[in-house]
């Protein structure tokens, strides 16, 4: 799941400041998965959200393409969220219902959807105590994957179907990596292995390799590299959030 902060003031000061100062940050709204599977044929799927702030927020759900700044009303995404918009007391639960509105979508892979959780906690009555503070609202995103019946492979199958080679460009090298398959590869982390010596690959903003193609991951500069012998090692998320490490050769062609 990516959390992001986003603050507000009504003076310029309390902004400055803000920007100086490091806020520790959690949302408060937590979902019983980290992930949610949509498969073709069923009616909707639901995901129970937990408040596990001392104070009670008003919450506003939708879904996107990932656009980081697409806001609910420009939203073209073909699941709809019910219901939209509601309040939750502190440590309430409530039920979320995911629903598919039937628009044409790929029947050959997985498509893949943000479910945004957008958190306001209320503003204080007391006007001089509200003067004084920053306002905090919390914008928790989770992957929604619509997968279609019949596909040419099981999901099971998803990890060990991948496989990473070497490129240079220019003066930088780049671990590639193929997913011929019609999955989402959801990776954590990558490293490169030479003779028990591991080096990490740094991590992108978005590690996920989308299906049937391929996804490249830069190394730091004048990374020094011995192909001969050398291996990755990738952590992978299934279904239910898990992880998974596995070693693999690396191609040499």
């Amino acid at each position: 799941m990516i959390a992001k902060m986003m603050i507000t003031a009504s003076r310029l000061l309390l902004i400055s400041v803000a920007m100086l100062i490091t806020l520790p940050a959690q949302a408060g709204i937590m979902a019983s998965s980290t992930r949610v599977i949509y498969e073709e044929g069923q009616n909707e799927r639901s995901l129970m959200l937990a408040n596990i702030n001392s104070y009670p927020v008003v919450v506003q759900t939708w879904v996107n393409e990932g656009e980081d700044q697409q806001t609910p009303e420009n939203s073209t995404s073909p699941l709809i969220t019910l219901p939209s918009v509601f309040r939750m007391q502190a440590g309430a639960v409530q039920g979320l219902r995911i629903v598919y509105n039937g628009d044409a979508l790929p029947l050959d892979r997985e498509s893949v959807f943000w479910l945004n959780l957008y958190e306001i906690a209320p503003k204080s009555a007391d006007k001089k105590a509200a003067q004084t503070s920053v306002a905090l609202a919390m914008n928790t995103q989770m992957k929604i994957f619509y997968r279609p019946k019949n596909l040419s492979s099981p999901p099971g199958d998803m990890a060990k179907s991948l496989s990473f080679k070497l490129e240079k460009q220019g003066d930088q090298w780049q671990l590639v990596l193929r997913n011929p398959t019609p999955y989402h590869a959801s990776l954590a982390s990558l490293n490169l292995i030479d003779q028990g010596r591991e080096m990490e690959v740094p991590p992108l903003p978005e590690m996920m390799a989308m299906p049937m193609s391929e996804k490249r991951y830069p190394l730091p500069l004048n990374s020094q590299i011995n192909l001969p012998g050398l291996k990755v090692s990738f952590t992978w998320i299934d279904d239910g959030g898990h992880f998974h490490t596995q070693i693999t050769p690396l191609l040499t062609q």
